[in-house]
């Protein structure tokens, strides 16, 4: 499917303009991190414009990418400045600034803090046994839909204590909003999964209990209960998320290590660096795509900004680039430290990036006990998809039972 392609407007200089999709790009089919960074550092500027996906700006560098996304005043979160964010129910709290953006955030962190997601740990441990008790004897798996569709969305689905066996239906919403080029395409089925969350709260209401829609049903915000909207909007960013983030991260992160063999060893025989090499592996193989919005007409680092200008920032690449690491294409676990931008910077900083480490930790932990090695079980590429969030299409591994 083609994305829409707008004309340059008049006022952006010829020097400025890069043809690039972030949803199509032939460089996302395949390795799109390694190609997608080579073909942007080398040939576009740190900001660009491109006429896809109905004309937007896109930064590929993450030392500007930083001082603009903690500048929401001119960077704006809110739909009003970028229509292609205007979704009903809206994105909460990410489609909102400070002061309201702290406020909603407030609402999520209870069961998202360190202390919070440190309690999960012996279940979420238990769920990766049971899904590596469940694959190991047949020596072979598609991991993205025998483990990534199960593992991290079965966890998110306890915390909302959503029926499991609808985890189909949802994983269709979400993946339809990260990976579609249309606007319209993306916003029905954010209107599906805000349906799907609307009958949710309606039956908890009348039953609630201790799980996360029952906790926003309980909250409020500035001295007064949350409305309808707020309530599946904190909601249909929660979804999202877990259905549909840590699935591909962790799906990038096990082609990673079936692709490097040395790496997986160095990890089996030392497991004390599986946290380092968490944070390395996601500062190469990071998943999302966030947005913001120009608040007005301004000038900032030479670019032309016009208010309402959509502005993508491809935190894929700042990993990858030069500008916050020494030797960015080494992988080196033994890192001091691993700067990146998988779970995005300033305030809008993912809520949910300690549950998704403990995950991330916890199932490597599991899967390195019990398998001394694995591969691809696939001659040639692993094919991707760019979009909102980047993900392979599948991953087939195998290993000797």
């Amino acid at each position: 499917m083609d994305s829409d392609t707008l004309p340059v407007p008049s006022h952006i200089p010829p020097s400025l303009v890069y043809d690039f999709d972030y949803f199509l790009a032939p460089e996302l089919t395949y390795r799109p991190h390694q190609r997608a960074t080579a073909l942007l550092h080398k040939n576009a500027p740190e900001i660009f414009w491109t006429p896809r996906n109905n004309g937007h700006w896109i930064v590929t560098r993450a030392t500007v990418a930083q001082e603009m996304l903690r500048q929401t005043d001119l960077f704006s979160s809110r739909s009003e400045f970028n229509k292609e964010r205007n979704f009903d129910p809206p994105m909460l709290p990410i489609q909102a600034d400070p002061p309201d953006h702290t406020e909603y955030r407030k609402i999520l962190n209870p069961f998202l803090t360190p202390g919070a997601v440190a309690k999960m740990e012996a279940d979420i441990r238990a769920l990766a046994r049971q899904i590596i008790d469940d694959i190991q004897p047949n020596g072979r798996c598609d991991f993205v839909k025998e483990v990534g569709q199960r593992f991290p969305i079965t966890i998110f689905l306890r915390l909302v204590n959503a029926p499991y066996e609808d985890r189909h239906r949802l994983i269709k919403c979400a993946e339809g909003y990260t990976r579609s080029a249309l606007f319209e395409d993306r916003l029905a089925h954010v209107r599906q999964l805000g349906a799907y969350i609307r009958e949710l709260f309606e039956e908890r209401r009348k039953n609630l209990g201790t799980d996360m829609l029952s906790h926003i049903i309980r909250s409020s915000i500035f001295d007064r209960p949350l409305n309808q909207r707020e309530e599946e909007g904190l909601a249909t960013l929660l979804f999202l998320g877990g259905l549909d983030t840590v699935k591909s991260a962790l799906s990038f992160t096990m082609l990673y290590l079936a692709r490097n063999p040395d790496k997986y060893n160095q990890l089996r025989d030392n497991p004390a660096l599986i946290r380092p090499a968490i944070e390395e592996i996601l500062r190469t193989n990071g998943v999302s795509v966030p947005e913001r919005g120009a608040t007005g007409d301004f000038d900032y680092n030479g670019v032309p900004f016009r208010r309402g200008d959509r502005i993508v920032f491809m935190v894929q690449l700042y990993g990858y680039g030069d500008q916050i690491n020494s030797n960015p294409e080494l992988v080196d676990f033994t890192r001091d430290i691993s700067l990146h931008y998988a779970f995005g910077a300033g305030p809008h900083r993912c809520v949910g990036s300690h549950l998704a480490r403990l995950e991330f930790r916890i199932f490597l932990e599991e899967w390195i006990s019990r398998f001394p090695s694995f591969r691809v079980d696939q001659e040639g590429e692993i094919a991707t998809a760019g979009g909102i969030v980047w993900a392979p299409d599948a991953l087939p591994l195998a290993w000797d039972v």
